[in-house]
């Protein structure tokens, strides 16, 4: 390295030599060591309130005790007839992207966009790791989606979960020439992998069929498949609903001694949502499954939500959120810590911009978190922000179950923003220095300690805890460095670690652990004395499992696109210190399942593996349940409005990224409706801009999303039932009229957006038939291709796209609803006016409903049992108004229960209806072309 780097990244880090390279035990001085008092007792209570972190780098104290469990309700389906189980004993297995063997010589590594696993070999000096390469990489099949791994006790052999072809292998001779073994059906879209201490036996979550599965790893045969959808059911959070497929969706495992933990991804209401939206953020709790060992009975654990995330929105308001997206489950001494997504959907989010101009944020007043910036290229003056709101929509959060108790301890949930938010502010760390565990993927803990760590998928980063002898989070954060960086400045682009999706510790070399990096396609090795990648930036440990994509290649614009859409760095979020990403509520590009109060409403999240026909990505969606954006790079306003981001439509790359890059795609009449946002981002300037566009990276993420596969139909339907609903849904309900098509969705863009032309869909008359059902139309008056109502912002919409199937302010009693704007008082738009304001929404996709719930533009209703209940007949009778009318409870039931097992079964292998032509059967009110 040479000196002028040398002296440029110890200014980045803000640290000693350490960063750099150099070896140093943790005591060395640094910013972060010599600022921090003792905070006391009250740094351990885990409330955002409590008083600043502590930090502690002790990773070899505190031996774990022996974790317990108990027993529960519903039992498991024997499919061999096998014999209760003995409880295992010793150390399980948990599956992750990465693992080490017992004996901490070999790694694996899986390539999830590749289709490999990557063994790698590892070799010591003392505690230290002195060479990691790769030994051979195992191709599994492209697109079999390698998605978990984990070693067998032998050390030799290891097992391995392929997400998209639904199997589990075994791949045998590690230690020489991997191959593999042998191979069993699981179900579909499993996602967690464990083995018992023995290695006799593998547990199996499968996330789109609700199930556990037991395997035996000898015959590598399914011995018991455990129903969670009985267990979620059983719970009433689901309203009276009978267990059924793709209730539940468990997603992580953790093995205790005589129970095994199971992550629900999704969380489940408790409350019915007020009239007015002020319990949005609390309403939803977050669920662990215990399974009882030896007999899999089943009991829930219920994840409380969190009052306060720490932070105060843009009106000084205190925003709580709730676990979700439960992506990871960990056992350390007789606690489970579960590690999600909380999510806070009430109004405000994002941004909130004033007209107040300014030289600095002093003359901004009294706003919570003010900024003065210029916020488009060319703007006369800076003006005032308040970026508040930006830190109350997500966080990383560890909620910590006692065993003993089955339920979650009193200082439980935690927000890991908050509680680093208070060490960068009690040690003076400058913003540049600061961030955030952004989409948390992963908790680990040192073998035999109380220290922990998380990766953060949309950080690059690791981050350090430490807990008490009682669960509770102590400090956070190292005197070395408050986070391990897995793509500082400086260090060579091969070795940069981007979006980490899984960590392994070493059983004995307790100091290195491994990072599994999705989008570098890479494996960090990480060392704990010195909290960074080893090495350090001159000589990083750090290896290629998979190859990239040839540059400038359609698969290097998907990778690229992948990685715009899952960061938080950078141009992407606020200050570029992880507070949101893309992915933040579309995980996998599907959806968080969470309805946000946003500027038109309260809006379900989409899940975008419908935005594209599968093999012909010109047939686009329109976008947004109110059908508000025609093109991908339209969602710069959230990157800039919602993330806080710089976003990417941009004259100057600077570095940092600043505001005053931008360019005023919006006040230059190319935002939304109107103009085209893609040809405002081309670099090749086709609209002669004055300030020529210099990134091209919505066209990526426009790539990554038409590569975003939907879920596979659960395994577990009855091809007889699946039938029986198919010619229901096509012959009875006539629900092709609306979602027929390769997209499953009337919603088509019908034109290429260009300023004159999407001018004139405001005056342009939907396609018209005398016999199209009334109710359905999209409008009272003015039914043009599109309407404004001379207020773009508020009323704005493609509405030949739209159906009114009478679900405005309209949910299953228990659920509640609240037609509100993002200021949480201003009527939500779908419901229509005299003037001619759009009614209805924007015709969802059916790909991937069995993962979708709740449904409905608010999620206003739980289930698809409750979809077609009385109180919802204006939308399954839409087109056929005798359909589902019988009045003898039992034959409607069984109607409902066949044409639920074929929505279900909708996947991109699903035979699609056509769309009929416009008329009473429905059909597409927008022309094929315009």
């Amino acid at each position: 390295m040479k000196s002028r780097d040398y002296l440029v990244c110890i200014a980045w880090l803000g640290l000693t030599a350490v960063g750099c390279g150099q070896q140093a035990r943790e005591n060395t001085p640094s910013p972060f060591g010599t600022l921090l008092p003792d905070a006391g007792p009250a740094a351990m209570s885990g409330k955002p309130d409590s008083g600043p972190a502590r930090v502690n780098t002790d990773d070899a104290a505190g031996k774990p005790a022996a974790p317990s469990g108990g027993a529960g309700a519903p039992a498991a389906q024997d499919q061999a007839g096998a014999p209760a189980d003995p409880a295992p004993s010793g150390d399980p297995q948990i599956g992750s992207a990465i693992a080490i063997s017992p004996d901490d010589s070999l790694g694996l590594a899986v390539n999830r966009d590749v289709g490999s696993v990557s063994v790698l070999a590892l070799s010591y000096d003392k505690e230290a790791l002195t060479q990691l390469t790769l030994k051979k990489e195992l191709l599994l099949g492209p697109g079999s989606e390698p998605y978990q791994a984990v070693f067998s006790p032998d050390g030799n052999s290891a097992y391995v979960i392929l997400r998209r072809d639904q199997e589990l292998l075994k791949i045998g001779s590690l230690n020489a020439e991997p191959t593999i073994d042998k191979r069993v059906r699981v179900g579909s879209e499993p996602t967690g992998l464990a083995l018992d201490a023995t290695g006799k036996k593998a547990f199996v979550a499968n996330w789109n069929d609700g199930t556990l599965n037991v395997v035996d790893t000898e015959k590598m045969q399914v011995l018991r498949t455990v129903d969670l959808n009985e267990a979620l059911a059983a719970t009433g959070y689901l309203g009276d609903v009978k267990a059924r497929p793709a209730l539940a969706h468990p997603r992580s495992i953790a093995v205790g001694a005589v129970a095994l933990y199971v992550s629900e991804f999704f969380a489940q209401q408790v409350e019915a949502e007020l009239p007015d939206g002020t319990n949005a953020d609390t309403r939803k709790v977050g669920l662990v499954y215990k399974i009882s060992l030896p007999d899999y009975t089943v009991s829930t654990i219920k994840l409380n939500a969190l009052r306060d995330m720490g932070f105060r929105d843009d009106k000084n308001g205190v925003a709580g959120c709730h676990p979700n997206q439960v992506q990871s489950l960990a056992i350390n001494n007789g606690y489970v810590y579960a590690l999600s997504v909380c999510a806070s959907p009430e109004g405000p989010l994002g941004v909130k911009a004033t007209t107040t101009s300014c030289a600095t944020a002093a003359d901004c007043g009294s706003l919570i978190d003010p900024a003065c910036v210029a916020p488009f290229a060319g703007a006369p003056n800076n003006v005032c922000v308040d970026l508040a709101s930006v830190k109350t929509t997500t966080a990383p959060v560890l909620s910590i179950i006692d065993i003993k108790q089955a339920a979650e301890i009193d200082t439980s949930p935690v927000s890991l923003n908050s509680r680093f938010d208070a060490l960068y502010k009690m040690s003076a760390t400058e913003a540049g220095k600061q961030r955030f565990p952004l989409f948390a993927s992963e908790v680990v803990f040192v073998p035999g300690t109380t220290v922990g760590y998380v990766t953060a998928n949309g950080s690059d980063a690791v981050f350090r805890f430490q807990t008490t002898a009682t669960g509770e989070i102590m400090t956070v954060g190292a005197t070395t460095n408050v986070f391990i960086d897995l793509n500082p400045v400086g260090m060579a682009a091969d070795k940069q670690g981007k979006n980490p999706i899984g960590m392994a510790i070493a059983h004995s070399h307790k100091k290195v652990a491994l990072v599994a990096n999705d989008v570098s396609r890479n494996v960090s090795a990480l060392d704990f004395n010195t909290q960074t990648v080893s090495g350090g930036l001159m000589e990083p440990k750090v290896v290629s499992t998979a190859s990239l994509p040839i540059a400038g290649s359609d698969a290097d614009h998907v990778l690229r696109g992948k990685r715009f859409f899952n960061t938080g760095t950078a141009r992407w979020s606020l200050r570029g210190q992880g507070w949101g990403a893309c992915q933040s509520c579309h995980a996998d590009g599907l959806s968080d399942n969470v309805t946000w109060y946003f500027a038109r409403g309260p809006r379900q999240s989409t899940s975008l593996d419908g935005s594209f026909a599968s093999q012909h990505p010109d047939d686009q969606r329109i976008f947004n349940w109110t059908a508000i954006n025609d093109e991908v790079a339209d969602f710069e306003a959230n990157t800039r409005g919602v993330s806080g981001g710089v976003g990417a439509i941009v004259s100057e790359v600077s570095t940092p990224p600043a505001t005053s890059d931008r360019i005023d795609f919006q006040g230059l009449g190319h935002a939304a409706l109107s103009g085209s946002s893609e040809r405002a981002a081309d670099p090749e300037n086709p609209l002669g801009l004055a300030q020529a566009p210099k990134l091209n990276d919505w066209n990526d993420i426009e790539k990554y999303m038409q590569s975003i596969r939907s879920p596979r139909a659960p395994s577990n339907l009855d091809p007889t039932q699946v039938e029986a609903g198919r010619a229901l849904f096509n012959d009875q309900a006539k629900c092709q009229g609306c979602h027929g098509g390769e997209k499953w969705t009337v919603s088509r863009r019908f034109y290429t957006p260009e300023s004159e032309l999407n001018g004139s869909l405001n005056t342009a008359p939907l396609s018209s038939s005398p016999d199209f059902p009334n109710a359905l139309l999209p409008a009272r008056t003015n039914q043009t291709l599109r309407y404004n109502g001379g207020n773009a912002a508020a009323f704005d919409q493609i509405l030949c796209v739209l159906r009114s199937v009478g679900t405005f302010n309209v949910a299953e009693e228990s659920v509640g609803i609240a037609e509100l704007r993002a200021d949480m008082s201003t009527p939500a738009q779908g419901d229509g006016n005299p003037s001619g304001e759009g009614r209805g929404y924007n015709v969802p996709s059916l790909l991937g409903v069995a993962t979708g719930a709740p449904y409905l533009h608010a999620g206003n209703a739980r289930t698809l049992e409750a979809l077609f209940s009385d109180r919802f007949a204006q939308h399954h009778q839409a087109l056929s108004a005798n359909f589902m009318t019988e009045t003898d409870p039992s034959e409607r039931g069984q109607l409902i229960a066949a044409l639920i097992q074929f929505l279900l079964s909708i996947d991109e292998d699903t035979s699609y209806p056509g769309l009929p032509g416009v008329g009473a059967s429905g059909g597409s009110l927008c022309p094929q072309s315009f």
